[in-house]
């Protein structure tokens, strides 16, 4: 798609608003700026600038939420009477975003796979259909579309290293981690302020279990990821599950209060990572409930049961973290009642998300054979949850809870064997075998002597890191 060009009133006007464009775009892909800002800009200089439309479009698209659909309604709108001027590429963008608005994610992402067949070098139609491959859990597509687009790209050239960043994420999705480092290095070489390939090399230390080489990496980039919209966030995240795995529970705590809680405005994806560390914690005994009872605060201000079936699930966890049982059985109808509606690839996601809910309210409600019971059923559907390894990791910790509480010890050292089959080096694994060694379930505390003496204080004076 070519950015360079729009349908504007005079040259001076398309050529700057072109340009604004340009650099929503490299911003979208570094995460570095604000893409959302510099769309309005373009569009104040050019108020018919069809490719900021566009733009502005996939954002609203690979946001997930729901509460996108308003924007994107008008989005679709205002590039309405400009549509017949528009380049095939364009047609094709609007007419995919329209579809996602339209209910039909399925389809959506089809028909920006489409566009990626057709032109290899349409990164933003790529990077929404890689969005989407991640949210439908297709997995082995994180790895392959991009891998078959990459011998289009010449190393250099601007949008090389998106690519490669891609690339790497869908690489460690697939267990490739090797692979996956090689290449977010390579990615970063060549753009060393990229926070897409930091962000798989992130993943990349917490599959293979180098906590400290992963605190290390981050906090050399700090400076400069903790200011980008679309990843500070998360990456904090990431150094907060670091810590968690080290055992260091303060230093994740202050993390969550002072990065993710900060933030926790009703933004799906930021509510998300709240409640994924804040249920990790909730495991390990800490009573939290001032820190639910925000984080449910932010979800209850979201529309659930609709598009997307992995923020549902983190809902839900927070409902039951809050106890606020209503709420968590008003959620779990809506999703059982789409899933009951839909027959296309959404469905299993819907399903898996069913179970996690089902799974969840029984483990707050104390009927942990029942929780493991579902958990059960996810076994084989845990890679299509609609989520990354790093996130859908958080079932199997549960399940591991539930069945410590539910007296199946067995079948507590046989998660734990798979665990450390997969994850031979984590601290964490050390500390569960211990627990079910000893069959003591845990209790609500805070954070204690067993944590780690420096992250403890810092949680409580200062800065974790």
């Amino acid at each position: 798609m070519d950015y360079a060009t729009s349908a504007t009133a005079t040259p001076a006007a398309d050529d700057r608003a072109g340009a604004l464009c340009r650099q929503a775009l490299q911003q979208l892909h570094s995460g570095i700026g604000n893409a959302d800002a510099t769309i309005d800009a373009a569009l104040r200089i050019d108020p018919d600038c069809l490719c900021a439309r566009v733009l502005r479009a996939a954002l609203l698209v690979m946001s997930g939420s729901d509460a996108a659909r308003t924007a994107l309604a008008r989005t679709l709108r205002d590039a309405a009477p400009r549509a017949g001027q528009a380049g095939e590429s364009e047609r094709r963008h609007l007419a995919a975003a329209q579809l996602w608005l339209d209910g039909d994610a399925a389809q959506a992402l089809w028909l920006y796979g489409q566009i990626v067949a057709d032109d290899a070098r349409d990164t933003l139609a790529l990077r929404v259909a890689h969005q989407g491959d991640l949210q439908h859990g297709r997995t082995e597509m994180l790895r392959d579309r991009i891998a078959a687009v990459l011998p289009h790209w010449q190393p250099g050239e601007p949008g090389h290293a998106h690519v490669l960043a891609m690339l790497a994420f869908g690489l460690v999705e697939n267990g490739q981690c090797a692979s996956a480092e090689a290449v977010a290095r390579q990615a970063l070489a060549a753009e060393p302020r990229h926070a897409g390939a930091l962000h798989a090399l992130a993943h990349v230390h917490e599959m293979q279990d180098r906590s400290a080489e992963g605190i290390a990496c981050l906090l050399a980039g700090r400076d400069w990821w903790s200011t980008s919209p679309s990843h500070a966030v998360h990456l904090w995240w990431h150094l907060a599950l670091f810590h968690f795995d080290r055992g260091e529970l303060g230093a994740a705590l202050r993390i969550f209060e002072q990065h993710l809680l900060a933030a926790i405005a009703p933004t799906p994806a930021n509510c998300v990572d709240a409640s994924a560390l804040l249920w990790r914690l909730h495991l390990q005994g800490l009573d939290l409930a001032p820190a639910w009872a925000r984080v449910a605060d932010a979800w209850e201000h979201l529309p659930l049961g609709q598009q997307r079936p992995f923020n549902d699930a983190h809902a839900m966890l927070a409902f039951v973290g809050a106890a606020r049982w209503p709420s968590a059985r008003r959620l779990t109808r809506l999703i059982r009642n789409q899933a009951e509606r839909l027959g296309d690839p959404r469905r299993v996601v819907l399903e898996s998300a069913l179970h996690v809910c089902e799974a969840a309210l029984a483990f707050g409600e104390g009927r942990y054979v029942e929780a493991s019971a579902w958990l059960q059923q996810l076994r084989h559907l845990a890679q299509r949850c609609g989520g990354s390894q790093a996130q859908c990791e958080l079932l199997h910790l549960t399940w591991i809870e539930a069945a410590l509480r539910a007296g199946q010890h067995g079948l507590a050292q046989q998660l734990l064997a798979e665990r450390v089959e997969r994850r031979p080096r984590s601290a964490l694994n050390a500390r569960l075998r211990v627990r079910i060694a000893s069959r003591r379930p845990s209790s609500a505390r805070q954070p204690g002597p067993d944590d780690d003496a420096d992250s403890r204080s810092r949680a409580l004076a200062g800065s974790p890191t």
